[in-house]
C-alpha cells in the first residue's frame, strides 16, 4: 500500500514537473518596443525601485491575460546589498554573478522559487522601473531587508490561481467572499509570489500599492488631508499583482532610456523610410 502511495505521488510530481516545464517555455511572438540602455538604467535606478517585466514564457502570457496587463513579473532592486561585507553569501554573490553583483534584483518564480539575479538578465525584455514616492529612507531599508528574507523560499501557486478567480465575474467565481482583505493561496511564511512578496514588505512599514476605496467622502477636510480622497483599508498583499505598482497613484515610473537624461532631439531621429 505504502509503495503504491510513493508511485501516485511519483506521477502527480512528474505531471507537476511537465507543465510547469511547459509554462515557462518561452512563448511566440514576443515583440521588444525599446532597446534598454543599461547605462542610462544603472545611472538612474536606486535599491528599492520596483522593476516590473513583461515576461516571454507561456505562464506571462496567461498572467498578462487574466490581469490586463502587459506587466506579468515584478522585481525589486537591491543593487549591492547582497554583497556587501557581513552578508551570508557575499562569496556566492560575486562568484556567480562577479560585476553583475552589484545590481542584482530580487525575484519570485514558479520553478525556482525567491532568488537573488542580474538585472542586466532583462536586457531584451520590456521592462518599467517604478519607485515609491516619499518613503523614508529608513523605511525603504526594511523594505529591503524584508525582501531579502524571502530568498529560498518557495512559489504559491495556488495564490496565482486564487488570483484569477477573483478576477473573473463573480457569477464564475466560486469564492463566498471578494473582500479586498481576503489572504489568497496557501497564505503561510514558506510560499510567496513576486508581487505579494513586495507589496508585504511596503505594507510592513504602513506603505500602500493600490489601497482599498471606501465609498467616497464628500468632507473637504478629508480631502486635503487624504490623497486618496476617501477612507481606504489596506489590500491584502496577496491579491496584488505587478500591474498594481504601476496603477499606484504613489509610484512613479522612471522613464531611464530617454526622460531622466533631460535630452530628447527628435527631430535628428534616424528613420527608416522603408515600412514593412
Amino acid at each position: 500500500m505504502k509503495y503504491q502511495t510513493f508511485s501516485f505521488n511519483n506521477i502527480v510530481t512528474r505531471i507537476h514537473r511537465s507543465v510547469m516545464r511547459r509554462l515557462e517555455s518561452p512563448a511566440k511572438g514576443y515583440q521588444q518596443r525599446i532597446y534598454n540602455n543599461f547605462e542610462n538604467l544603472y545611472t538612474y535606478i536606486r535599491k528599492g525601485d520596483m522593476v516590473l517585466v513583461e515576461g516571454r514564457a507561456e505562464i506571462s502570457r496567461i498572467i498578462k491575460l487574466f490581469s490586463v496587463s502587459h506587466w506579468s513579473h515584478n522585481a525589486l532592486y537591491v543593487g549591492d546589498e547582497l554583497i556587501k561585507k557581513g552578508r551570508p553569501f557575499r562569496e556566492k554573490y560575486l562568484n556567480e554573478f562577479g560585476d553583475d553583483a552589484n545590481h542584482l534584483v530580487i525575484e519570485a518564480f514558479a520553478g525556482k522559487g525567491v532568488i537573488a539575479s542580474p538585472i542586466r538578465k532583462y536586457h531584451d525584455y520590456n521592462i518599467r522601473v517604478c519607485r515609491p514616492f516619499a518613503i523614508t529612507s529608513t523605511d525603504l531599508q526594511t523594505v529591503i531587508e524584508k525582501v531579502i528574507g524571502n530568498l529560498g523560499k518557495h512559489y504559491d501557486q495556488q495564490n496565482i490561481i486564487d488570483i484569477a478567480l477573483m478576477i473573473l465575474p463573480s457569477w464564475v467565481n466560486p469564492f463566498k467572499k471578494r473582500s479586498v482583505t481576503a489572504c489568497l493561496g496557501k497564505c503561510n511564511e514558506f510560499q510567496v509570489i513576486c508581487s505579494g512578496m513586495v507589496a508585504q514588505a511596503f505594507q510592513s512599514v504602513g506603505y500602500p500599492i493600490v489601497p482599498g476605496l471606501k465609498p467616497h467622502d464628500e468632507d473637504k477636510k478629508t480631502l486635503k488631508k487624504n490623497p486618496y480622497g476617501t477612507k481606504s483599508v489596506m489590500r491584502h498583499y496577496s491579491q496584488i499583482l505587478p500591474r498594481d505598482f504601476d496603477l499606484s497613484p504613489n509610484f512613479e515610473i522612471i522613464k531611464f532610456n530617454i526622460i531622466e537624461g533631460g535630452k530628447f532631439d527628435y527631430k535628428s531621429l534616424p528613420w527608416d523610410d522603408v515600412m514593412r
